[in-house]
């Protein structure tokens, strides 16, 4: 038996391992999240040619869109416990085949009823870099030194939809199968990395297989026999580990915040479907302004998002773990998890101010940089936002942090499945203004959270303790 203390001390141990290993996860980690959100936007530049080639109303187009993150909010469900079952690597390398065979099956979908089923299972099977990759992190690095590795990470669900607008806008121009045809290259070289470079990382997992392999070193073929070695009480386990991450919503102390985290990621995809709306070159209703781009310009119009999203997550990788340590220092204690909402506090008065810019410079027809500029400012807000609340998910959370991301994974996909169906109508019926300004009004209520939870967010997780 491996007692705690000397598993601290292991070269096994995935944080004691050499900066370079540690590194090279981390980099197949968030390329692997950066693909599944890439994924999920890149097909909505060819929103008007599906139009015309299938007969469909704009709002149903919007579905391949909204179905496919709808399932990036179905498979945490099920790769979340595999990965505190059997292992991340098994997680990971299980559904990334299957992402990568389901994108080459979508280049050649006969129907758009076929494109919206085979979406929705891509994006069951696409969310595993989304919804373990932080949890994946947590493995790999103490508290006091992720924040840098997860403001890197963050940026992959951040600025994947954004980069797959861009992409999307050009192979719109050639044929939008070749968007899938690109994506299934791109997942395929990514999931021969993750089979053959990435390592197992959870520690549970590594702890059980060393002490069944006698404490020697752990190699690839020792995993494999654990996984298909009968456990005793394999029923039991397969139960608790399936409703943890349901569990983890109801916790008062995870569930409050998970909310915001989920609006937040909303509004990301409510901008990347309404974008076209105000830039491209289509017959708007009489009361919206359009600028009038042509499609391979309309695309980037998501780089004021993309800029606002790199400038901020390069803010919080230099922030984060100094005001963690600055807090600890203060407060004389090793650290909270409630140390790392001090960004969220900003970004929570940074975004709505973005969203009055876009929506009102729109609104006036003012030149074209006027909404890219309330874009960036919205990113950059949004992106502090994201970022410091899955550090804090991490940290309150951990070791089960695979399931609470799991838990806020569903609540944000359903979230940002939903929107983003109404948001064109939004616009049309209120106006850019009036529509973003509504959006904005919304977060307003929640912009106290990160101060009351700073400093009763201690005495909220020691009082509704989760029970694994």
């Amino acid at each position: 038996m491996i007692t705690d203390q000397e598993w601290e001390r292991r070269t096994e141990n995935p944080r004691n391992w050499t900066q370079s290993r540690r590194i090279k996860n981390t980099v197949i980690i968030s390329l692997t999240g950066f693909l599944a959100t890439l994924a999920s936007s890149i097909l909505v530049a060819s929103s008007s040619i599906l139009r015309e080639q299938f007969g469909r109303s704009r709002e149903v187009v919007t579905l391949t869109t909204s179905i496919y993150v709808a399932g990036l909010g179905c498979g945490p469900f099920l790769f979340a416990p595999i990965s505190e079952l059997y292992g991340r690597q098994i997680a990971y390398s299980s559904s990334m085949i299957l992402f990568m065979i389901l994108n080459l099956v979508l280049c050649f979908a006969p129907s758009f009823s076929s494109i919206l089923v085979l979406r929705l299972l891509t994006g069951i099977f696409g969310s595993s870099g989304p919804s373990l990759g932080v949890a994946t992190l947590s493995d790999l690095f103490a508290p006091k030194e992720r924040g840098k590795p997860l403001s890197y990470y963050a940026l992959g669900p951040m600025a994947g939809p954004t980069l797959g607008g861009v992409m999307g806008s050009y192979l719109a121009l050639v044929d939008w199968r070749w968007c899938f045809r690109l994506l299934a290259i791109l997942v395929g070289l990514n999931t021969l990395a993750i089979i053959f470079l990435m390592d197992e990382t959870y520690a549970p997992v590594l702890r059980k297989t060393l002490e069944e392999e006698d404490g020697v070193a752990i190699s690839r073929l020792a995993r494999l026999r654990q996984l298909f070695r009968p456990k005793p009480e394999a029923k039991a386990i397969m139960i608790r580990t399936f409703t943890r991450p349901p569990r983890m919503l109801v916790n008062p102390a995870c569930g409050l915040f998970v909310v915001y985290y989920a609006y937040v990621y909303s509004i990301i995809y409510v901008f990347l479907v309404s974008l076209p709306l105000l830039y491209s070159r289509h017959n708007p209703p009489d009361a919206l302004f359009t600028y009038n781009w042509k499609p391979k310009i309309t695309g980037l119009s998501y780089l004021g998002l993309g800029c606002g999203f790199f400038s901020s997550a390069f803010t919080a990788a230099s922030l984060q773990d100094r005001i963690y340590g600055y807090c600890s220092r203060r407060y004389k204690n090793d650290g909270q998890p409630e140390y790392r909402l001090c960004i969220t506090q900003v970004g929570m008065i940074i975004f709505p101010i973005g969203l009055l810019i876009w929506g009102w410079t729109a609104q006036a027809q003012t030149h074209w940089m006027g909404p890219i500029t309330g874009s960036f400012i919205l990113a950059y807000g949004l992106m502090l936002c994201f970022n410091s609340i899955q550090n804090w998910i991490v940290d309150a959370f951990s070791p089960y942090s695979a399931a609470a991301m799991a838990g806020a994974t569903i609540v944000r996909s359903i979230s940002g499945a939903i929107l983003p169906v109404f948001s064109d109508s939004l616009f049309i019926n209120l106006g850019y203004g009036w529509g973003g300004t509504l959006l904005a009004l919304v977060s307003l209520p929640a912009v106290p959270a990160p101060f009351v939870l700073f400093m009763y967010g201690q005495r909220l997780r020691e009082r509704y303790k989760f029970q694994p």
